[in-house]
């Protein structure tokens, strides 16, 4: 499992977990980060679980990665917005 996380230019953040099949599309796309543009992901809504689209506008993304998840557990004593 993987994770793709945003980081806007104005300081906001989002987190969308990464379908299996999709993880190298999204790697390749994430490189459009701050570029004029926009893209559509595959990712899957945390609130459904369901696979939905992800518009993006390119030139709004400061930043982007793609965190993989070998163990879906977390540590005990684990802190950070994504633990």
């Amino acid at each position: 499992m993987a994770y793709l996380l945003l980081f806007g230019a104005g300081g906001w953040t989002q987190r969308w977990q990464i379908p299996t099949d999709e993880d190298e599309t999204i790697r390749g796309a994430i490189l459009q980060a701050g570029q004029d543009g926009t893209g559509q992901l595959s990712v899957i809504d945390s609130q459904t679980g369901s696979p939905v689209t992800l518009v993006i506008a390119w030139r709004h993304v400061a930043a982007a990665v793609v965190v993989d998840v070998h163990d879906s557990t977390i540590a005990e004593g684990a802190t950070g917005q994504y633990a």
